[in-house]
C-alpha cells in the first residue's frame, strides 16, 4: 500500500517537471519579481492538474511544493554561473559500462566531457523518490501516542477509489502535536508503528510540533523523516566562547566576559574519536581500501565528529550563557596553528576539520545553539589570534614557540597555545564590536587594529 502510493507520486512528479521545462526554461532570462511570480502560477497549475490524478490527500499537498522547490533550485543555479541541467528520470540502465568505452573512444573535448558526465550518472533504481507531506492533520501526517506510551504515525495514502479503501479506526490516541485525543475513521490511509527511542521522543518530538514530513523507502525499510518547530525562550548572553583548532585536542575553548575576564577553559578530547578512527582504518585496510566503503565510511566518521564536537559547545556555552565565536571560514589558512609538525604524518584526524567540515560546524552549531536559545555563532577574522599576547596586546611570530607553546616576548606570559588563542578568538569579537562601526569600508589604521585595541583595554582595566 505504501508503496504504491509512493510509486503513484513518482510518477505525477516526473509528468509534471516535465511539461513546465520549456516554461522554466524561459524565466532563466526574467528578473527576479517576475520569476518568483512565475513560479507561484507554476505551483498553482500543479495543484490544478493533480485533482484529476490518482492519489491521496498527502501527495497533492506535497508535490506543488517540490515542483517548485525543484524549479527554483534549478533557475537559481543557473543564474549564479552553476552548471546545472534540467533533471530527468535516471536511466533505467547501468550507465558505466557504455560511458567508460565512449570515454576510451573519445576523440574531441566535447566527447569527453559527455563521457565523463554520464560515468557519474546512477541508474535508477525500483525505489520511488520520498512522499513529501506538507499537512499534520488528517489529510497528511499525525504523530499519535497510546495509552501505554508507543508512538505511531497515521500518514494519508491514497483516495476514496483506491484498492486499498479500507476503513481505518483511530480509537484514543494522543495527537503529539495538539496533546488532544483523537478519534476518527477513515479510508484514505493507514496506521503504522514507529520503531523511536524514549530520548528522542523526550528531546525532540514531544517538545515540538510536526510541521511536515517525508515518507522514504530505502533497501526494504520505510522511515519518516519528520520536520519540527519549537518554542524556544531566547537567553540573554553576557559572556564570549572562542573556539580555535587544534592539532592534539580537535579544539580548545575559552569563555571570557565583556571585562576580558578569564572564566573558564579547556579542550575537547580526541582520544575516542581517534580510537574510532584507528578500527575504521584497520577495516579499510583489510577490505583494501574498496573505494566506495572507504569514501561512506570517512564521510560518516566526519559527521560523527562535528556533532559530538557541536553538542560539546553547545553544552558549554549554554551553561555559561554564552556567545559562540569561531573562525571566519575565509580566513581559515595554513598558518602555524593548523600546520602539522614536521615528519608527522597527516591522519583523517588532523585533516578532519578542513574546510567543508568547519563550515558544516557552523552550519551545525547554528541550529544546535538555537534549540536552546542561543543565538548561532559569530565569526571573527582569526588572523593574528595564535601570535598576539592576550595579556598586553604584543603580536609577534616568535611568541609562538612551538605548535603548543605560546611565550610573550614581551610580557613572558605563558600559556598553551590552542587555549591562548581561543581567548583572542573571543575577545576579537568584543573588539570588532566597538571598533567596526568606526572603520566600516575604510582601510584599516594602525590605532584601530586588534593588537592596539587590546593593548588599550588591558590597560584602562588595570586603572579601573
Amino acid at each position: 500500500m505504501m508503496l504504491d502510493a509512493m510509486r503513484r507520486a513518482d510518477r505525477a512528479f516526473w509528468i509534471l517537471l516535465d511539461s513546465i521545462e520549456k516554461q522554466v526554461e524561459n524565466l532563466l532570462r526574467e528578473d527576479k519579481k517576475t520569476v518568483r511570480a512565475e513560479l507561484q502560477e507554476i505551483k498553482k497549475q500543479a495543484e490544478k492538474r493533480l485533482t484529476t490524478f490518482p492519489l491521496g490527500e498527502s501527495a497533492k499537498g506535497g508535490l506543488p511544493v517540490d515542483i517548485h522547490a525543484q524549479a527554483s533550485s534549478y533557475i537559481e543555479l543557473i543564474n549564479v554561473g552553476q552548471k546545472a541541467n534540467w533533471p530527468t528520470r535516471r536511466p533505467k540502465d547501468d550507465p558505466y559500462p557504455a560511458a567508460l568505452e565512449a570515454l576510451t573512444a573519445s576523440i574531441t573535448l566535447a566527447e569527453m566531457t559527455a563521457a565523463t558526465e554520464a560515468l557519474s550518472a546512477k541508474a535508477r533504481t525500483n525505489e520511488p523518490r520520498p512522499l513529501s507531506i506538507v499537512r499534520n492533520d488528517k489529510r497528511g501526517t499525525m504523530l499519535l501516542k497510546d495509552d501505554k506510551g508507543r508512538l505511531f504515525a497515521w500518514v494519508n495514502l491514497h483516495g476514496q477509489g483506491s484498492r486499498f479503501a479500507r476503513p481505518v479506526v483511530v480509537s484514543n490516541m494522543v495527537h503529539t502535536r495538539t496533546g488532544e485525543i483523537v478519534n476518527f475513521k477513515s479510508k484514505l490511509g493507514c496506521v503504522m508503528p514507529l520503531a523511536c527511542s524514549q530520548w528522542h521522543f523526550q528531546r525532540f518530538i514531544e517538545p515540538g510540533q510536526i510541521k511536515s514530513s517525508k515518507l522514504i523507502y530505502r533497501k526494504g525499510d520505510f522511515f519518516l523523516a519528520c520536520t519540527f518547530q519549537y518554542l524556544i525562550k531566547d537567553i540573554d548572553c553576557d559572556t564570549y566562547l572562542g573556539i580555535d583548532r587544534g592539532i592534539e585536542e580537535i579544539a580548545s575553548y575559552a569563555v571570557i566576559n565583556d571585562d576580558l575576564k578569564l572564566l573558564k577553559q579547556g579542550s575537547f578530547e580526541g582520544s575516542t574519536l581517534r580510537e574510532y578512527q584507528r578500527k575504521k582504518e584497520a577495516a579499510a585496510k583489510a577490505t583494501q581500501r574498496r573505494k566506495g566503503e572507504s569514501r561512506v565510511s570517512w564521510r560518516a566518521y566526519a559527521d560523527h565528529t562535528v556533532h559530538t564536537l557541536a553538542n560539546k559547545i553547545v553544552e558549554e556555552a549554554y551553561s555559561h550563557k554564552s556567545q559562540v565565536v569561531i573562525e571566519d571560514l575565509g580566513a581559515i589558512s595554513q598558518g602555524p596553528q593548523h600546520k602539522r609538525p614536521k615528519f608527522r604524518p597527516r591522519t583523517n584526524l588532523t585533516k578532519l576539520l578542513n574546510r567543508a567540515q568547519y563550515q558544516k560546524l557552523a552550519k551545525v552549531l547554528a541550529y544546535k545553539l538555537r534549540a536552546v536559545g542561543l543565538p548561532p555563532p559569530k565569526l571573527v577574522i582569526a588572523a593574528g589570534t595564535s601570535i598576539t599576547c592576550n595579556a598586553c596586546g604584543y603580536r609577534d611570530r616568535g611568541n609562538r614557540q612551538s605548535q603548543a607553546t605560546f611565550i610573550c616576548l614581551e610580557c613572558g606570559h605563558s600559556e598553551n597555545a590552542d587555549l591562548h588563542a581561543a581567548k583572542n578568538i573571543a575577545a576579537k569579537h568584543i573588539y570588532w564590536r566597538q571598533v567596526g562601526p568606526k572603520v566600516k569600508g575604510k582601510k584599516l589604521q594602525d590605532k584601530f587594529k586588534y593588537e592596539h585595541w587590546l593593548k588599550a583595554r588591558r590597560e584602562r582595566l588595570k586603572v579601573n
